[in-house]
């Protein structure tokens, strides 16, 4: 009697042991399959990819135009002049690098915006996957657009605001010792992949209808979990074309990740 006690001690103290690594590389490719083969989702999916080109097409044109203007402009007068003075092709490095430097801005504010401006596909995608899992699916209210734009985008910007300056120093110390790229560039890797990760659980939670600190409390009790899930993800960043349906396989492996601890409970 008493070692049945203990057993069922022991049982109840695993079921509630956080998730392992591997359940967090298991959610994204079970993430993949999901929306790879179910034909209702993959509209959907495709809404954050065509917002998301739309965004970039257009910030991109505006930019390349101001970095023509601006280099244009800098070579008038006696500044012009003295950059002249190294030839035509000055003139064309400078554009050259205001192009590209309007090109990396754009791609960010368009991967910044189209998430939160695809929330309600996002969210569609999510429930459907917690659907075909055997979860509530259907059971939870939509969520209003703009409420769930100005969250969305929240959760962006604060994991840009922590990851940027973060992936910056990383950045900073590869560039000044080069040894040390050996620990710079794993790390590198692994935060991207745990700020997506807290990016994307924010669709499972919010459709649940929980708030930060739960989110904050399920990456600290699963973080293996959670960094196997975001190393994951930033590891299919270097797949040719796979960061366009980041978002839509991202979401339903978060969504996986999230239906598998809940029922362990």
């Amino acid at each position: 009697m008493q070692g049945g006690s203990g057993s069922q001690a022991f049982a109840t103290k695993a079921g509630k042991a956080g998730l392992g690594f591997f359940a967090g590389v298991r959610a994204v490719f079970g993430g993949v399959g999901f929306v790879v083969s179910t034909p209702s989702v993959w509209g959907w999916a495709l809404v954050p990819v065509v917002i998301a080109a739309a965004l970039f097409g257009g910030v991109g044109a505006g930019a390349v135009w101001a970095g023509t203007e601006l280099s244009s402009r800098m070579m008038t007068g006696e500044q012009g002049s003295a950059w002249l003075s190294f030839g035509l092709w000055a003139l064309w490095a400078l554009r050259i690098v205001f192009w590209i430097v309007g090109l990396v801005v754009a791609f960010v504010i368009a991967m910044s915006l189209a998430q939160p401006l695809s929330g309600f596909a996002l969210e569609t995608i999510a429930k459907k996957q917690e659907l075909a899992l055997g979860g509530r699916g259907r059971g939870w209210p939509d969520q209003p657009f703009v409420s769930g734009f100005v969250r969305s985008l929240r959760v962006t910007l604060t994991a840009l605001a922590v990851g940027l300056p973060i992936l910056a120093v990383l950045a900073a110390i590869t560039l000044l010792f080069p040894p040390a790229s050996v620990v710079t560039i794993p790390l590198k890797f692994v935060v991207t992949g745990v700020l997506a990760a807290y990016d994307l659980l924010d669709y499972p939670f919010s459709i649940r209808g929980r708030g930060v600190r739960d989110r904050l409390g399920f990456i600290r009790d699963n973080f293996a979990a959670v960094l196997g899930f975001g190393v994951t993800m930033a590891a299919l960043l270097l797949v040719p074309g796979m960061g366009l349906f980041l978002l839509p396989f991202g979401v339903a492996g978060a969504s996986r990740l999230v239906f598998e601890r809940d029922a362990r409970r």
